[in-house]
């Protein structure tokens, strides 16, 4: 019977119309994932969750002028990237409030730095989908920025491009409500959903993130030409748009040097700086890449 749990447990979680047949296999990934939800709220009150900071970098001047905010778990001794917990905790919606405890976070390091003296700049906190399902998202994120008496042009909420946001007439009562009240607006993953065009389009986005999928690799390769074509045009379409451009997961110099030549306005990637922690995140801003 307790076998038959287990697969049954399996099964739903692949959805309706499914069969699964009980392994040690998927004994050990439900255990997995039971774990990730079972400790998530602990891990949450602990302060187990740490905010890093990924720089958003202007191609032209080498310009720090924001970053995203990454989020990490430290749990058993480990440090967890987000793959491993936040598809979980999406299924399961308690990714809502990690999404507000990362802004909270992120909220109380903006007014810390702003205390010292420092010029503050940018940051962009993912939201999930899932956030669609609130009564009063535009509310709570007003009133944890209001909390710490922030400029609410100093957060940027990024959606994650998916086929869950075909509700064009809620997103974009969302991203309204979000723009009247000043927060800037942007659209995660660009090219890797079914409805980016559909998406800048019907909703009026202040940035696109271009996914990393789209620019070009160095090396030559079967259908090269084509993807230099579309990310060349896809960059000239968003501008027109008078939308801002950012290529994500930039790795290389001469992928940086191809983002130039096309007319990107900004990066973020290896090529500059992977993750990182606030203290390392504040002395990179203090010393910049010139």
């Amino acid at each position: 019977m307790a076998r038959a749990s287990i697969a049954y447990s399996a099964a739903r979680r692949v959805g309706a119309g499914h069969v699964m047949e009980y392994s040690e296999n998927i004994k050990q990934e439900l255990m997995k994932i039971q774990g990730v939800l079972s400790n998530f709220m602990a891990g949450l009150m602990a302060g187990e969750f740490e905010v890093y900071y990924q720089p958003k970098v202007r191609i032209e001047t080498k310009e720090i002028f924001g970053a995203e905010a990454l989020v990490r778990w430290h749990r058993k001794g480990r440090l967890s990237a987000p793959v491993e917990f936040v598809p979980l905790l999406t299924n399961d919606g308690s990714i809502i409030k990690l999404d507000y405890y990362v802004l909270e976070e992120v909220c109380k390091w903006l007014r810390k730095r702003i205390d010292m003296g420092f010029e503050p700049l940018r940051i962009s906190v993912n939201f999930s989908r899932k956030h669609l399902e609130e009564k009063d998202m535009i509310g709570n994120i007003v009133a944890l920025i209001d909390k710490y008496e922030l400029d609410h042009q100093l957060i940027e909420i990024e959606l994650t491009e998916s086929e869950d946001y075909q509700n064009f007439e809620l997103i974009t009562e969302i991203v309204n409500g979000l723009r009247a009240n000043g927060i800037v607006t942007s659209m995660d993953d660009f090219g890797t959903g079914f409805s980016s065009l559909n998406m800048i389009k019907n909703v009026d986005l202040q940035v696109i993130k271009i996914d990393k999928s789209f620019i070009p690799l160095e090396k030559d390769y079967e259908g090269k030409d084509k993807d230099l074509i579309m990310f060349y045009y896809i960059i000239k379409m968003v501008k027109k748009l008078g939308k801002e451009t950012i290529a994500e997961g930039v790795e290389t110099e001469q992928q940086l040097d191809y983002l130039r030549e096309v007319g990107c306005d900004a990066v973020q990637g290896f090529v500059f700086d992977k993750p990182l922690p606030a203290a390392e995140f504040e002395k990179r801003l203090a010393c910049g890449y010139n």
